[in-house]
């Protein structure tokens, strides 16, 4: 039996490797989470789309209780089990009339986790729909090895241009969600969006959740990386256990933050 999902989203989940919209925090919770993010933009002076990645929960305990609600994690235990970590969080930033852009992609090919028993699932903290460039899918990708290459380019979010070969847009589903809202993608599922036609900022927390079996390959033997226990029991150990946070704000885990992302893009440039 499931606990948040039900048979027929598993399925679908399943077959189309995404689903999409679920209710998961208030629209209330998710308008305190965007300005978690325009603090972190005025505290820093960084733009929250290039910083505020990877472990984008870590500074902020209004962030930290989004990985950890409970319609989430019972969505989540759905589709891959009891035993969950979230390894990390970034959020996606798109300000009106800038022209960003998510390039065609599948997660797998650079998170480097293996087995593939992960997903991506996606919070709004605004509305996001086909005006202010939402996620689409190409469904039933996740079924398939696709080929990929790097092309960066200015107005591209994925700063090494990655971008799956020989896509068919005409086949892509649009997965709009109103703030609260969540959808989930499996990490080999090809994804895209474009960019915000709108005139208000696109603001959403993509969250990494994969079953305690999996490992993190992109470091070296004997070095783990750093994960947080956020329902059920680690009988594997393949990573560090990593707490959630408990300040409003927490400067030095900002700075440790941005660090962590540091090191994780050099080591995928160098695989």
């Amino acid at each position: 039996m499931t606990k948040h999902l039900t048979e027929e989203q598993v399925e679908s989940f399943n077959r189309n490797g995404f689903i999409s919209p679920m209710n998961g925090i208030s629209a209330e919770h998710a308008a305190e989470c965007r300005k978690c993010v325009e603090h972190f933009e005025e505290e820093t002076g960084h733009h929250a789309q290039d910083a505020l990645t990877l472990k984008a929960h870590l500074p902020y305990r209004t962030l930290s209780e989004v990985v950890l609600n409970e319609r989430i994690l019972d969505a989540v235990e759905d589709l891959i089990g009891p035993n969950i970590l979230c390894w990390g969080s970034s959020m996606f930033v798109k300000d009106p009339g800038g022209g960003k852009f998510v390039s065609w992609h599948a997660d797998t090919y650079y998170y480097g986790v293996e087995p593939a028993n992960s997903l991506t699932l996606w919070v709004a903290f605004t509305p996001a729909n086909p005006t202010t460039g939402c996620i689409k899918c190409i469904p039933g990708s996740h079924l398939e090895e696709t080929e990929f290459e790097n092309t960066p380019t200015a107005d591209n979010i994925l700063s090494r241009g990655q971008t799956t070969k020989d896509v068919d847009a005409s086949e892509a589903t649009f997965m709009p969600l109103e703030p609260g809202q969540f959808s989930i993608h499996h990490e080999k599922t090809v994804h895209s969006s474009e960019p915000n036609l709108s005139d208000d900022r696109r603001i959403g927390m993509s969250i990494h959740y994969c079953s305690t079996q999996c490992r993190q390959t992109k470091y070296a033997e004997g070095e783990k990386p750093f994960a947080a226990l956020v329902r059920g029991v680690d009988e594997y150990g393949h990573w560090e256990n990593e707490k959630m946070a408990e300040l409003d704000y927490d400067a030095a885990a900002a700075k440790e933050m941005i660090e962590i992302r540091n090191r994780f893009i050099g080591r995928s440039r160098e695989g």
